[in-house]
């Protein structure tokens, strides 16, 4: 399977996610062409750093038993947040694709002005390589996955 089709699931889940009235922020970890794990947002139950990025990578590591996830690559809705960023370095990520981009959700802050992934992991390397972050993918249908979420809570 292709970037874009891993994003299409992720998509779908968020879509799903939404329709419930949950956060559709969403994300996946794919090992070996398999979904290993699946994470969405739960700071909207007052878990400040239940980001879905950090959800998904805790619930892989769990899963594979493993610390490391040096041969995963992760798909998510939107941008991981620096936090979600250094939390994928450690994990020893190869890959992130996502599809929105900070400024694309502008009803949802970052912590970090300016800030986008791609630069930022530029300069991370705890595990002495570098993550390849590709951005963008399906961009436009994860804008529009986004576009009644505020504060990280849908509005409907």
């Amino acid at each position: 399977m292709t970037d874009q089709d891993f994003m299409k699931i992720v998509i779908t889940k968020g879509k799903q996610r939404l329709e419930k009235g949950e956060s559709p922020n969403l994300s996946i970890i794919v090992k070996d062409n398999k979904i290993v794990a699946e994470g969405h947002s739960t700071v909207a139950n007052f878990e400040l750093s239940g980001h879905n990025d950090l959800n998904c990578i805790n619930n892989a590591c769990k899963k594979l038993q493993k610390y490391t996830l040096t041969d995963c690559t992760m798909y998510s809705t939107i941008e991981p947040c620096s936090m979600c960023l250094g939390g994928a370095t450690w994990a020893g990520l190869n890959k992130i694709v996502f599809g929105a981009f900070l400024e694309d959700i502008p009803e949802n802050h970052y912590e970090i002005d300016n800030y986008h992934a791609i630069e930022h992991a530029t300069r991370l390397h705890p595990n002495g390589k570098n993550m390849e972050i590709i951005g963008g993918v399906l961009r436009e249908e994860c804008k529009e996955l986004m576009k009644d979420v505020k504060n990280w809570i849908p509005l409907k």
